[in-house]
């Protein structure tokens, strides 16, 4: 993959920053509430968008929180109940691009498997920084396994898994449409492009003296 191409940005902040708030995301993150209730999947996703929800990008990052300590009580308890409402919760703070896996091919249930999601996450906690092209490689094809969950649904998993369970404190970025048509020039990007695109992004972190998270949600921040 060609070197990314990395804009000018007025600031390259340390935090992590709230993702803005916009119509746009308004209506993902409530559609994909209605889907999920739809399909009855128990996740308590009133207590996070509901009526009085004014701002967002507030409510997704009140998402991102619970996300992180159900992994933190994953890690200190690990039950399969906890593992899928960790899966639920990611895609609800996802949005409705990532409805696949609940309304294609008989719905959730016939299309999640609990096994290959759980290998996915040891792999993703265990995975080192000196093999880390060859550890993605055997995420990639896990992930494969699993219908309806593209580059852009996987790399959110591995997103919040990493920074939250890493042994090695490796941060992995998410890789999706706005970043691709903004950094490699357009709008279509795979799996193979993804060890190249990780590396990158800890590079341009370093040289920012930011997270690698901090440097993914900039980035978005200013395409979106």
């Amino acid at each position: 993959m060609k070197k990314l191409i990395f804009p000018v940005v007025k600031e390259y902040k340390e935090e992590v920053s709230l993702i803005q708030d916009s119509n746009r995301l308004k209506s993902s993150i409530t559609k994909m509430k209605t889907l999920l209730n739809s399909c009855n999947i128990t996740i308590d996703t009133n207590r996070f968008v509901n009526e009085q929800t004014i701002d967002f990008g507030e409510a997704l990052q009140n998402i991102e929180n619970h996300i992180n300590t159900l992994i933190l009580q994953y890690s200190k308890n690990p039950k399969d109940e906890t593992l899928i409402q960790v899966f639920h919760y990611i895609h609800f703070w996802g949005g409705i691009t990532g409805r696949g896996i609940y309304v294609k091919n008989g719905g959730f249930d016939n299309n999640f498997n609990i096994n290959t999601y759980r290998t996915i996450v040891e792999k993703i906690i265990d995975l080192k920084q000196d093999t880390l092209c060859e550890d993605l490689k055997e995420i990639e094809k896990l992930f494969i396994t699993l219908p309806f969950i593209g580059v852009a649904y996987g790399t959110k998993h591995m997103r919040f898994w990493s920074i939250t369970s890493n042994k090695n404190k490796i941060e992995l970025p998410i890789l999706d449409s706005i970043i691709a048509k903004n950094m490699f020039d357009t709008k279509y990007f795979a799996w193979r492009h993804y060890c190249s695109y990780a590396k990158q992004m800890q590079e341009e972190a370093k040289k920012r003296k930011v997270s690698v998270t901090a440097l993914e949600r900039t980035l978005y921040n200013e395409f979106n």
